[in-house]
């Protein structure tokens, strides 16, 4: 039996789901937050018009990808295809985010002029329904989110890939990245009750990254079992030090640490920001080094 790496899938399809999964993630939590919560809504207009423009990298960075025009409008054209859908979902996401960030982006004075250039019964009805449009973001923001994991999971010829463990790993580490985002914006707001939306966001984070921990120790222990490829790219991973120390060490284990201490034991001692700031990027960073390792240990086996 042996095994040849994928050569299809690139370093651009890695960007692609991490940028798609933190847009999606972002403006799913964001609008739930100001729908839910008391909080800063300059903060939730500039996460999520970060969260579209992360949205439109990433799919430059697909496009990229696929410039074989044949395939390219094969995929698009074809509704069995995950890609088809993931256009849908994500010019659905488009629209809805744009629709609810509108109204919010008043909260930015030098921004009113050109909000106010939109005529009057457009945003009146934008105004009105921002609320259903914040529902519609969320929507599509977990659409697109766990359509990144359902793309990969569909490619029956790699076995560690072909599991439902995948999406439901890259659904909760898209969130994880998305809440690391928000808590990184919401740690320099000075609105009052920002401080009590960064403890909500590092106990969700928390809460995340230890739900990733049990699914991971699920997936593996379900490729190691498994006398075929998955177990080859279970071993390729944990023979990879920057998939073990940068993503499992630095991208996980470390930023648990740090927001399980600052919960429980220092959340407004001095250096809270510091530690904030650090956990979130190192969560961030581990987003991307998980799409990129698992992307590089798919293989193929043979005999079929």
């Amino acid at each position: 039996m042996s095994f040849v790496h994928q050569d299809v899938w690139h370093w651009q399809i890695a960007m692609y789901l991490f940028l798609g999964g933190l847009g999606g993630a972002t403006v799913a939590i964001g609008a739930m937050l100001h729908m839910f919560e008391r909080c800063d809504r300059k903060i939730i207009s500039a996460a999520v018009v970060a969260a579209i423009g992360f949205m439109i990298l990433g799919t430059l960075f697909l496009l990229g990808d696929m410039l074989q025009p044949l395939k390219a409008v094969y995929a698009l054209t074809n509704p069995r295809s995950w890609i088809f859908w993931g256009v849908v979902f994500i010019n659905l996401y488009f629209l809805a985010a744009t629709a609810y960030v509108i109204p919010l982006l008043r909260s930015w004075p030098g921004l009113v002029p050109l909000v106010n250039k939109i005529p009057v019964p457009i945003l009146t009805l934008l105004e009105r329904y921002n609320q259903m449009a914040a529902l519609g973001g969320a929507t599509a923001g977990f659409l697109v989110a766990i359509y990144t994991g359902l793309l990969i999971s569909s490619a029956p010829a790699i076995s560690f890939w072909n599991t439902p463990a995948l999406p439901l790993l890259f659904v909760i580490s898209a969130f994880s990245t998305g809440t690391a985002f928000l808590l990184l914006l919401f740690t320099f707001s000075r609105e009052e009750g920002s401080s009590t939306i960064v403890q909500k966001l590092e106990q969700l984070d928390a809460a995340l990254i230890v739900t990733e921990l049990i699914i991971l120790g699920a997936y593996f222990n379900f490729a190691f079992f498994l006398p075929t490829g998955a177990r080859e790219s279970a071993a390729i991973l944990f023979e990879t030090p920057m998939f073990v120390i940068g993503f499992l060490g630095f991208g996980l284990i470390i930023p648990l640490l740090i927001e399980t201490y600052s919960i429980f034991f220092a959340h407004h001692t001095r250096g809270a920001a510091t530690r904030m700031v650090t956990a979130g990027c190192l969560v961030l960073a581990g987003g991307f080094l998980l799409r990129y390792y698992v992307l590089h240990a798919g293989v193929f086996q043979y005999p079929w």
